[in-house]
């Protein structure tokens, strides 16, 4: 039964990294709020999938663990400046979010929607100007352009989106 509660809480989940990937578009800028709404929806999610509660504890406990030893690594890209600080955060959510067993298909979602994100903001510009310039708006001044930042938020919402989409369970049946 708890497996049908599963697709309302993935949905708010993937539109409110949805929402996250977004501000990161337009501003560079993840807020905290997102990160924590992720992370309050995790203990939920993880509930879908356990059967009792001492499997509920054993799945938060490891999702938990592996969510800070991601925070610890993404500390130390941050301070490299290798990584955001929103975008570390926001990672370390979404591991929280799919748990232990998910963590490993979300990072390489991640990564690979991330190297895809980075050929585009390398290739765009060069090739199609006009089109680019249509990205910065009215002022012209969130233009994405060359030695411009990149939005990482969007590579992690689709890596999130890889880790969850395919353990939900099928509607039809």
């Amino acid at each position: 039964m708890l497996s049908i509660a599963a697709f309302p809480i993935a949905a708010v989940t993937l539109a409110v990294i949805g929402c996250a990937a977004l501000q990161d578009v337009r501003e560079r800028l993840i807020a905290n709020r997102y990160s924590l709404l992720i992370m309050a929806f995790a203990p939920l999610h993880h509930a879908t999938m356990a059967e009792s509660l001492s499997e509920w504890l054993v799945i938060g406990g490891s999702a938990l663990g592996v969510a800070t030893a991601l925070f610890v690594a993404g500390f130390i890209l941050w301070r490299l400046g290798g990584l955001g600080g929103g975008d570390v955060k926001l990672l370390c959510a979404a591991v929280f979010f799919v748990g232990a067993d998910g963590a490993a298909g979300l990072l390489v979602a991640t990564v690979i929607a991330g190297g895809v994100l980075a050929l585009v903001y390398v290739i765009v510009p060069r090739t199609l100007p006009a089109a680019w310039a249509l990205l910065a708006g009215p002022d012209g001044a969130s233009a994405p352009g060359p030695g411009s930042s990149i939005p990482y938020g969007v590579a992690i919402a689709l890596g999130l989106a890889a880790a969850i989409v395919p353990t939900l369970p099928p509607v039809i049946g």
